[in-house]
């Protein structure tokens, strides 16, 4: 949503709450909590508003505190939530703390152990001890938590994870063969998710033959890997799920990757859907950017789980050895993630594997494409060649991509797209202005549930023998089967040579350049924006910004306001700062 329709639905909803009630400060409260939401958090806090406003709100029939319904609810710390968002926050913490509750110890420490060791057969005991924790902490629990940053391997320990409780179903609590769903919040993460389970069956399976595992690797259906709308049911022509809390979703072991994306009101669905029997497993890095909806879940989870009387202790796992290759990469992403100012100022040849240019205006955004078309001219060739299948299409792809902070402008996936299809449309010989030609990315920005087609999923047009049709992966080890669709049938498309750092979750490249603002004062700049674009390379990166902005965004953390938190047993955030 833009900024001008946020502001005219938030002075909407202020209007019509003045006009019912006659009452100013409620309906500037009321602004208050739709600008809040609008900007991500779960409420609204009223720092701005003076006792005497406080004691106005608390006094109005159409303010409560939670314990009945009102259109609005104020606690003691003056954080003011619409209904919904309060509604959302009471039931998912319900609901994590039932699966909490229900945690049992099927199995002793000798046994564990035992398997362990043959599922990390030939691995080194130091480098994989959390990942053997986590392995064993799984068994018996209803929801269990695994974070971890860049390369340190959660969807190969899920793999592994999986199998402790098929073998030991029963023990756990669960049916002797339960079913087990993979999901992710869209269909590239879902897709990713599923190329990486079906690695790490792979490599695990000659190391299982003839132990106590052998032939449980088939019962992990990475194939069937969605959206968690199209796991719930989601039916978008009634605007309702077919799965909820009166209708429980048919699964026993569910596993949600890239959990950080998954917004309050999702995930409160999802908790309610999935049966207190079940096991919900959340992987994810609560570094990274929040959902774009109201809430940051995995992070809250997270620091609740911190505190040393939450009912959350023992149900989160977080893994810190970093498997991937890259070391100077490694460290540029930890330096960042830590927000070291002082990492800005280094030169572009200071790093191997990340390096700022600095980009100040147009001009040097100009250059800084033509600088990148210049390094990858040999891989645009490929691309562009007609003999190109779409399965080597799509590995070029994967080795290169353009990410940008913002949708719109000059800085912006429009304006860089723009640029970069003129000049390659220069050198290869197309008019990157017309509707469609061959070598075209795409990214889909409507789902389309008819095609299996959703939102952020990454397509190519390759033009064949039967005309130019678009190319898009399915589940499978490195992309799998490709499916191929004439434009006319797609969803609404964009060009995607650039996309948005926030449509970039759950992918991976082997070298990003990021795009950011010059502005140090941009309001979307933050630490949390950074590290999640420069995580989504796995050898190299570039930062296209100046160094005032990059400390700017260093230096400012995405805090949202709600209190899932505080439910979860973690420390309330200090009152600060004015979101009216």
């Amino acid at each position: 949503m833009n900024a001008p329709a946020e502001r005219a639905l938030d002075l909407g909803l202020a209007q019509w709450v003045r006009d019912r009630t006659g009452c100013e400060v409620l309906a500037r409260a009321a602004q208050a909590a739709s600008a809040a939401e609008g900007d991500g958090h779960a409420c609204a806090r009223l720092v701005e508003f003076d006792d005497g406003e406080i004691g106005t709100l608390r006094a109005h029939a159409w303010v409560g505190d939670g314990s009945a319904f009102k259109p609005f609810v104020l606690d003691r710390e003056r954080r003011f939530w619409l209904w919904r968002n309060w509604r959302h926050e009471q039931r998912l913490a319900d609901a994590l703390l039932a699966r909490c509750a229900a945690r049992s110890r099927p199995l002793d420490d000798a046994a564990l152990a035992r398997d362990a060791g043959i599922l990390f057969a030939g691995s080194d005991a130091a480098s994989t001890a959390d990942q053997r924790a986590a392995v064993a902490a799984v068994a018996g629990t209803r929801l269990f938590v695994l974070t971890g940053g860049p390369g340190t391997g959660k969807t190969t320990v899920v793999v592994r994870m999986l199998l402790m409780l098929l073998r030991h179903a029963t023990a756990c609590g669960l049916p002797a063969h339960p079913l087990v769903a993979l999901a992710a919040p869209t269909g590239k993460a879902a897709q990713r998710l599923a190329q990486a389970i079906a690695r790490g069956k792979e490599d695990l399976a000659p190391h299982l033959a003839g132990t106590a595992f052998d032939g449980l690797l088939e019962a992990i259906p990475h194939e069937q890997a969605q959206t968690l709308h199209r796991l719930l049911g989601y039916q978008p022509t009634r605007n309702r799920f077919s799965y909820d809390a009166g209708h429980r979703l048919p699964a026993h072991i569910v596993v949600v990757d890239e959990a950080s994306m998954v917004d309050l009101a999702t995930m409160r669905q999802l908790a309610e859907a999935l049966p207190t029997s079940s096991l919900l497993i959340l992987l994810g890095d609560p570094d990274q950017l929040a959902s774009v909806d109201a809430g940051s879940v995995l992070a809250d989870v997270v620091a609740g789980a911190a505190a040393p009387a939450s009912p959350l202790r023992g149900h989160v796992a977080a893994l810190r050895h970093v498997w991937r290759a890259g070391g100077d990469l490694q460290q540029a992403i930890q330096a960042l993630r830590d927000g070291e100012a002082g990492w800005a100022a280094r030169s572009p040849d200071a790093a191997a594997g990340a390096s700022l240019r600095t980009c100040a205006d147009a001009a040097a955004l100009h250059a800084c494409i033509d600088a990148w078309l210049d390094r990858h001219a040999p891989a645009h060739a490929r691309l562009f060649s007609r003999s190109i299948e779409p399965a080597s299409a799509f590995a070029m792809l994967r080795e290169s991509q353009v990410l940008c902070a913002l949708r719109d402008g000059r800085f912006g996936a429009a304006g860089v797209n723009a640029r970069i299809g003129e000049r390659l449309g220069l050198r290869h010989g197309f008019d990157a202005t017309q509707a469609w030609y061959h070598g075209r990315p795409v990214i889909v920005t409507r789902n389309d549930y008819a095609h299996g087609l959703f939102n952020g999923d990454i397509g190519i047009a390759i033009a064949g023998e039967d005309g130019l049709r678009v190319w898009f992966e399915a589940a499978g080890r490195d992309g799998g089967a490709l499916r191929g669709f004439s434009p006319r049938v797609l969803p609404a498309c964009e060009t995607a040579w650039a996309i948005t750092i926030h449509r970039s979750q759950g992918s991976e490249y082997d070298e990003v350049a990021v795009v950011l603002p010059p502005d140090p004062a941009h309001r979307l700049l933050s630490r949390e924006l950074v590290y999640t674009a420069i995580s989504r390379a796995r050898r190299r990166a570039e930062l296209w910004t100046t160094a005032a902005a990059l400390q700017a965004a260093l230096a400012r953390r995405v805090e949202r306001h709600g209190g899932l938190r505080t439910r979860l047993g973690g420390p309330a955030r200090p009152l600060q700062g004015s979101l009216f």
